[in-house]
């Protein structure tokens, strides 16, 4: 929760948190829907995913680091397939990468 909600800016649309099993949470920011889980054989470690067409990335990425978040601090980058692009590359407490990427204003 602290680094997709309080960090990253999503919201928690549902989830699903039984006693004594692992969580499945659903969250989202504006139209970017993801799902989140604990259970074994979900996805591997490692995973990413890649957000294109990210309104205002300079904005996001500026919003990121002002937050001073201590265990991630992410650059902005021109993308190597389009200098007309921006990215920023965030990676989460279970090495999973997220890819926001969106044009230059």
């Amino acid at each position: 929760m602290e680094f997709y909600v309080d960090w990253l800016g999503f919201q928690v649309d549902w989830e699903h948190r039984p006693d004594n099993t692992p969580f499945y949470i659903q969250i989202s920011m504006g139209d970017i829907v993801l799902n989140i889980s604990e259970h074994h054989g979900d996805a591997s470690p490692g995973a990413c995913v890649c957000v294109d067409d990210f309104k205002d990335i300079e904005a996001y990425q500026k919003k990121l680091i002002d937050k001073q978040y201590k265990y991630n601090r992410p650059g902005i980058e021109e993308a190597f397939y389009d200098p007309t692009i921006l990215t920023v590359t965030v990676n989460d407490p279970f090495y999973n990468k997220i890819i926001f990427a969106g044009k230059k204003q």
